[in-house]
């Protein structure tokens, strides 16, 4: 392939496939085998990995004592329930899911293929660091910088077939952004985005396979003297976030989210005011409650259907989030432009949340960059405070409180909602932090046993 360069585009591309890698299982040494099938890598190379090979190494494989194909099919479900935080869409058994990554594909990336007959594979826990982690092993094995590219196959709306896109990224910016140049005719471009970790996925592809057995490829060319152009973002910047995204609910939450906006079926609870009654009435008797707190919020559900959303002027439920790192020892705290303190991660519930659970998820996913958090169900706590939010005008947040917890490796990126963001022990709030923040903290640490 051959054209001329400019923008992202390169003068040339040499696309190999890396043969004889064979089968991979957990614990296997996913970049010595690379080196060793491979041709001598160059500087700027870049290696697109299916997810499957990562999957396999990581042990991130449900092996069942049966082969049975409705045994399977059962596990299959569990696994596609357990690894999604909604529905966007059903139809019959086919399910498109957002994961707790922040990706929306069918099936939640729960897959059948390619795997022993009594497995099944979910997606990495963390692609961006999976990408970096074999990204630095092929540099300490070679000496040799390369970009990764983890990928994996998606459908795409009003398209038919599926391609594959980037899932995890280490090395190269995954979505340039030529917004504001002018094109050859003078037209300033306004909204193109590229992805070009997606399409170097795609391009993978073309020598990968589906049936073919070879899980990596090289793309050849694409750096520039060698180089590749790194923001340190990761794949974080190919998810949409939720105020962006035009096309977040589906069809059946499009409508019951239409009919409680112009107050139709009053008398039917949408699932995410229902889900927080239950929450709230069911709280753990170990959780740091007071009694006259619970009531509080359940009176005020009871009281305002409207009580979910922000719209809300009297009031409205939030869902915040306690990240800690894998050591126990760690909170990740945000430096909130609007309340001038440090905080947990959290915010305000949306449409599509069908749990407050989703919504803390959601939010922590979003303001930490941290795709995959493992959180406990179980509240922390319950808070009610006084603030000017971005409804703009004095009202009061009650606030659902979980703890989640960080994967190995995992590197934190402050969004634009933020003014800071760190890491602080257990025992050194910084100064500034929220005054209830300390009683938090020492709830995690309970129930983390700390």
């Amino acid at each position: 392939m051959t054209g001329m360069s400019h923008d992202h585009a390169a003068a040339g591309l040499e696309i190999i496939p890396i043969l004889g890698i064979g089968e991979l299982r957990p614990g296997d040494d996913l970049a010595a085998t690379i080196i060793e099938n491979a041709p001598p890598l160059q500087e700027g190379d870049v290696l697109v990995v299916t997810s499957k090979a990562v999957s396999k190494v990581e042990g991130r494989l449900i092996a069942l004592d049966t082969a049975d194909e409705d045994a399977r099919e059962t596990a299959r479900q569990a696994a596609i329930e357990a690894e999604s935080v909604r529905v966007v869409a059903s139809r019959g058994t086919l399910r498109i899911v957002e994961t707790r990554h922040g990706l929306v594909l069918a099936a939640a990336g729960v897959d059948l293929s390619n795997v022993a007959r009594n497995e099944i594979a979910l997606l990495p826990l963390d692609p961006d660091a999976s990408a970096q982690l074999l990204r630095e092993a092929v540099k300490e094995l070679t000496g040799v910088e390369v970009g990764v590219v983890i990928s994996d196959s998606m459908g795409r709306p009003w398209r038919a077939g599926i391609t594959d896109t980037a899932i995890g990224v280490a090395g190269l910016t995954a979505l340039t952004d030529p917004r504001g140049r002018s094109d050859h005719y003078g037209n300033v471009l306004e909204v193109t985005q590229v992805a070009i970790a997606d399409e170097l996925a795609a391009a993978g592809d073309l020598v990968k396979g589906k049936l073919g057995g070879v899980p990596v490829a090289i793309v050849r060319g694409f750096a520039r003297d060698g180089k590749l152009v790194d923001d340190g973002m990761g794949s974080r910047n190919l998810i949409r976030g939720s105020v962006d995204d035009l096309f977040r609910l589906g069809t059946e939450e499009a409508i019951a989210v239409g009919r409680e906006d112009v107050g139709w079926a009053t008398d039917i609870a949408p699932a995410l005011h229902v889900d927080a009654v239950s929450v709230v009435t069911e709280l753990a008797a170990d959780s740091d409650v007071e009694p006259a707190v619970q009531q509080a919020f359940l009176g005020f559900l009871a009281a305002r259907p409207d009580a979910m959303w922000r719209s809300c002027a009297p009031g409205h439920l939030t869902a915040s989030a306690l990240v800690v790192d894998p050591t126990r020892r760690l909170v990740l705290l945000t430096l909130h432009p609007r309340a001038g303190m440090w905080l947990q991660l959290g915010g305000h519930c949306e449409p599509g949340d069908h749990t407050l659970l989703d919504a803390a998820a959601r939010e922590a996913r979003e303001e930490s960059g941290i795709g995959a958090l493992s959180f406990d169900p179980t509240p922390l706590g319950l808070d009610v405070h006084a603030i000017t939010c971005s409804l703009g005008v004095p009202t009061r947040h009650f606030d659902v409180r979980y703890i989640a917890v960080a994967p190995q490796g995992a590197e934190p990126v402050r969004s634009d909602e933020s003014d800071d963001l760190r890491w602080f022990p257990w025992d050194r709030l910084p100064e500034g932090a929220a005054p209830d923040l300390p009683r938090l903290v020492e709830a995690a640490r309970r129930r983390l046993g700390r």
